[in-house]
C-alpha cells in the first residue's frame, strides 16, 4: 500500500486550500489561534489531531491535563491523534481512535538501537520518528528502521535532508508530512510540491 501525502495545518483556510490534493490533514491545534470544535476536524479524508509542546516543537502552553483532556476529546472525531513515546501507557488507553506514538529530537539522530527500542516498545499504530540529520550514518539509521519495520514513518529534520522525506514513502512510510507554504517542521515540503515530485518520480 502506497503512502499517504498529509499536509500540516494551522487553520482552516489552509484545510480548503489543499483538501483536492491531498490524502489527509494533520491538525496542528497547538497552531490554531482559537481551538476549533472536536467535531470540525472530521473530514472525508484521513484527520490527524497533533497538539504540540514548545519542548516537541509546538506552541501549546497549557497545563498538560489540559492537553491530555483536548486529545481524548479531538479523538472521538479524527482517525489518529498523535501522543508523545514518552506518556504513559494509561494516556493511550483513553483515546478513541488510532494513535501515532511519536519522537522527535531537535539535536542529533540517535544510535539506532535508542531508536529500535521505541519502535519495538510501541504502544501506538504508527510509530513517527522525526530527528535532526549530521551525516550519511543517521541516513542510514533512518533507512535501516523503515526496511526492518512496518508502520513506521522515519524521517530527517533539516532542509539538507528534506529527500528523506521523500524517500520514506519508497521505504514503506504509511505518511509523509507536507506544509501548506512555509511548513511547520525543518524541511518540510510544501504539499503542492511534495505533489509534483511524487508524480514525477512515478509515485503518485
Amino acid at each position: 500500500m502506497k503512502g499517504k501525502v498529509i499536509a500540516s495545518v494551522k487553520n482552516f483556510s489552509e484545510v480548503s486550500k489543499v483538501l483536492r490534493v491531498v490524502d489527509g490533514v494533520e491538525f496542528r491545534i497547538d497552531l490554531f489561534r482559537k481551538l476549533p470544535e472536536p467535531k470540525r476536524v472530521r473530514i472525508e479524508k484521513i484527520s490527524i489531531v497533533t497538539i504540540r509542546k514548545p519542548e516537541d516543537g509546538g506552541k501549546f502552553i497549557g497545563r498538560e491535563e489540559e492537553r491530555m483532556k483536548l486529545l481524548e476529546n479531538y479523538s472521538k472525531f479524527c482517525d489518529y491523534v498523535d501522543l508523545e513515546y514518552y506518556l504513559a501507557d494509561e494516556v493511550f488507553e483513553k483515546m478513541s481512535c488510532k494513535v501515532i506514538e511519536s519522537y522527535h529530537n531537535f539535536n542529533e539522530t540517535p544510535d539506532y538501537d535508542f531508536l529500535k527500542g521505541i519502535v519495538e516498545n510501541r504502544r501506538g499504530d504508527i510509530v513517527k520518528i522525526a530527528t535532526v540529520g549530521k551525516s550519511k550514518k543517521d541516513v542510514e539509521r533512518i533507512v535501516k528502521l523503515l526496511c526492518d519495520y512496518e508502520n513506521v514513518v522515519a524521517f530527517l529534520m533539516g532542509e539538507e535532508f528534506s529527500f528523506t522525506r521523500v524517500f520514506s514513502l519508497f521505504l514503506g512510510s504509511p505518511f509523509i508530512y507536507c506544509g501548506v507554504g512555509e511548513g511547520v517542521a525543518p524541511g518540510q515540503y510544501d504539499v503542492f510540491k511534495a505533489v509534483k515530485i511524487l508524480k514525477e518520480l512515478g509515485y503518485r
